[in-house]
């Protein structure tokens, strides 16, 4: 449980650099130099225990389909950090627990209790409402950050299939490797970016890297210790250390609204660990 937590804190922490980097790089040189750097941290923790590798075809495509999808919801990540502030996008994570949730159900063959869902989709609901101030349009940001949490909320729990076969260690590269060739092959195509090493001199980004690289390995280990369920649980956490980043390091403020969407993503959170 301890891997669990820590590497749900320290997803948060480095959630709380996208945006300044962001502003700073933009989007898609962020995403790129990010992922390269995660790619090559996760490869060198694979060969420590290259002897253990495991050559199976079905359980790589699925650990490919699961990177295809969570770098698809790590495009959206980025794109909702550019628009909306670090606290309003972090908290959406109440959206990837239960979409994960459900998705953990019917994957493993687990009983769903249908009856309680009204319940914790309808506080998350009210959650949205709050970070988008009641206004009845919603966001472009807040959108982008709904369709993260789904991808993620799908990604996640997928993940956990081939990693009961062929280990987390090599899950988690051909999870990233997949997203950095996405990332490399939209570049390409779109001409938008290149690799570029001089931005690794700006610590936040070394930082980012780092600390995301560190945050995959410890929640995806926490999959081949704990119940799935389990660690989807405690990913609901996350947010709390990103936030604290955000308004210390960076001076975000909270408003009154977002102040009561965080009141309403812990009852969220309460109603499920009660559930």
């Amino acid at each position: 449980m301890i891997t669990a937590i820590g590497g749900v804190q320290l997803f948060g922490i480095a959630d709380a650099l996208w945006r300044p980097s962001i502003l700073h790089h933009g989007q898609h040189k962020v995403l790129l130099h990010r992922t390269v750097l995660t790619t090559l941290i996760l490869g060198l923790f694979l060969l420590t225990d290259i002897q253990h590798f495991k050559f199976n075809i079905p359980m790589i495509g699925v650990g490919i389909l699961s990177g295809v999808i969570a770098g698809v919801g790590l495009y959206f990540l980025v794109k909702a950090f550019s628009l909306e502030t670090t606290t309003n996008v972090l908290f959406l994570n109440v959206f990837t627990l239960l979409i994960a949730q459900l998705f953990s159900f019917i994957l493993f063959e687990e009983s769903i209790q249908w009856k309680y869902y009204p319940i914790q989709i309808g506080l998350s609901i009210l959650t949205v409402f709050y970070f988008n101030g009641f206004d009845f349009k919603l966001r472009k940001g807040l959108l982008y950050g709904l369709l993260a949490s789904l991808c993620f909320g799908i990604a996640y729990p997928l993940a956990g299939v081939p990693i009961k076969e062929i280990g987390f260690k090599t899950t988690i590269f051909i999870q990233e490797i997949t997203i950095l060739s996405m990332f490399l092959c939209f570049g390409y195509f779109m001409k938008k970016i290149k690799i570029d090493f001089k931005i690794y001199l700006d610590i936040k980004i070394l930082a980012l890297s780092t600390l995301s690289a560190i945050a995959v390995i410890l929640f995806f280990y926490s999959y081949t210790v704990l119940e799935i369920y389990k660690v989807n649980l405690i990913s609901n956490f996350h947010p709390v250390g990103g936030m604290i980043v955000s308004i210390i390091l960076f001076n975000e403020r909270l408003t009154k609204y977002q102040i009561l969407g965080i009141v309403s993503s812990v009852f969220v959170l309460a109603s499920i660990v009660v559930i």
